[in-house]
């Protein structure tokens, strides 16, 4: 459970484990060189509830998330592992679908569940949520090629077997802020994901706080961050490629998109001069019918589908 100055959201997620309905699990809180007092005060609450299944790490230095991440690793044993920050919540039954899921499985390396995403903001001390909905509803299941323009999952909703670092290695630190991102990538290539399609776990998102760095989540308040190391991860990946393989399909790709992009942006134009001249014929019709006092029926046919056209061209100028 990656931590940093922020109790309030540590209580809420230690709560969250402790009510799981699978009592088998150690938790390793990583204080990412968060205040000590603060974590200490939130666990001793729980002590007597968490006994030996709890582990501290003070970190003195913040390396990034990523580097917390595999200081969490390497002070745990456990057969199974996720990531749980502390600002997202399970469902009490996250831990015993999802390790049942991956014993029914063994081919599986990890499984990831239906998503709530949760949209809440500050009240007073506390925050309340205001909206929830499915993220990503239209993903089933969890494949490598949905996983190629961006990342559909967070580490609150998935379970992976402690082995598979020995494959992929650990959470690549050279990659702040997307190195969940590049694990996901790396495992979805290493074997299958399951899918559990009901919803267990909860993705908490705070939009209104991007001032506030301590609460708001990084993909809001490290906006530019996350472009800037999601474009060096694909440009290596690019090199990778290309030093095995040349330059050829990449450059052959780059021109047949761009004569693709040509041909549609001149079609549009196209359309566009079409419905113009549509509506200009229209609007004389139009004058024609008023000056020759048309029957009020053929007025309100011609305006309707004038007003159809217009809507048409917006959407289409929109578009472009």
């Amino acid at each position: 459970m990656r931590t940093k100055d922020r109790p309030g959201f540590l209580d809420r997620a230690v709560q969250d484990v402790l009510e799981q309905t699978l009592a088998d699990w150690q938790l390793v809180v990583v204080n990412d060189a968060g205040d000590p007092e603060q974590v200490t005060g939130v666990l001793d609450r729980y002590r007597h509830e968490l006994g030996d299944r709890l582990t501290v790490v003070n970190n003195p230095v913040s390396h990034g998330m990523e580097a917390a991440s595999n200081v969490g690793l390497a002070n745990s044993r456990s057969e199974f592992v996720n990531v749980h920050d502390d600002d997202d919540t399970w469902q009490p039954r996250f831990l015993h679908e999802t390790t049942g899921h991956l014993r029914d499985h063994p081919d599986e390396l990890s499984v990831a569940t239906r998503t709530l995403l949760v949209m809440e903001r500050r009240q007073g001390p506390d925050w309340i949520t205001y909206e929830s909905f499915a993220s990503w509803p239209e993903l089933h299941a969890m494949h490598f090629v949905d996983f190629m323009r961006l990342n559909r999952m967070v580490p609150i909703c998935l379970l992976y077997r402690r082995a598979v670092h020995d494959r992929i290695g650990p959470y690549a630190e050279d990659y702040r802020v997307i190195g969940d991102y590049v694990f996901h990538l790396r495992l979805l290539q290493a074997g299958p994901m399951g899918f559990i399609d009901h919803p267990l776990a909860h993705w908490h998102h705070r939009p209104a706080e991007v001032r506030d760095t301590t609460n708001a989540n990084s993909m809001y308040a490290l906006k530019g961050d996350h472009a800037e190391y999601d474009l060096r991860m694909r440009d290596q990946a690019l090199k990778e490629w290309t030093n095995k393989n040349g330059l050829g399909l990449p450059l052959f790709i780059s021109r047949e998109l761009d004569q693709s992009t040509t041909q549609l942006e001149q079609r549009l134009d196209k359309m566009t001069r079409m419905l113009t001249e549509l509506q200009g014929q229209l609007q004389a019709t139009e004058e024609a019918a008023r000056e020759a006092c048309a029957a009020n029926v053929a007025r309100r046919a011609v305006r309707v589908a004038r007003g159809y056209v217009t809507r048409a061209a917006g959407r289409i100028t929109r578009r472009r």
